[in-house]
């Protein structure tokens, strides 16, 4: 077998394995709420000691031009 031959087995290979890879994560089924579930921490919601962000400051008048 050529060199050129056992390659393009190679990459034929590996590109089947890619896409068999893509099509298995679009046709796994799973709910939004489970991955928003899965991966926020319940508990940073409930925090107690979590301070209030300052609030934003007005921007100032822009002088007049004339």
């Amino acid at each position: 077998m050529s060199v050129g031959k056992t390659a393009g087995w190679t990459l034929g290979g590996l590109l089947l394995g890619v896409l068999a890879g893509f099509a298995s994560e679009l046709f796994r089924r799973q709910s939004s709420a489970t991955v928003q579930q899965r991966y926020v921490a319940p508990e940073a919601t409930r925090t107690p000691d979590a301070r209030t962000p300052a609030p934003v400051p007005e921007p100032a008048a822009e002088p007049a031009v004339t």
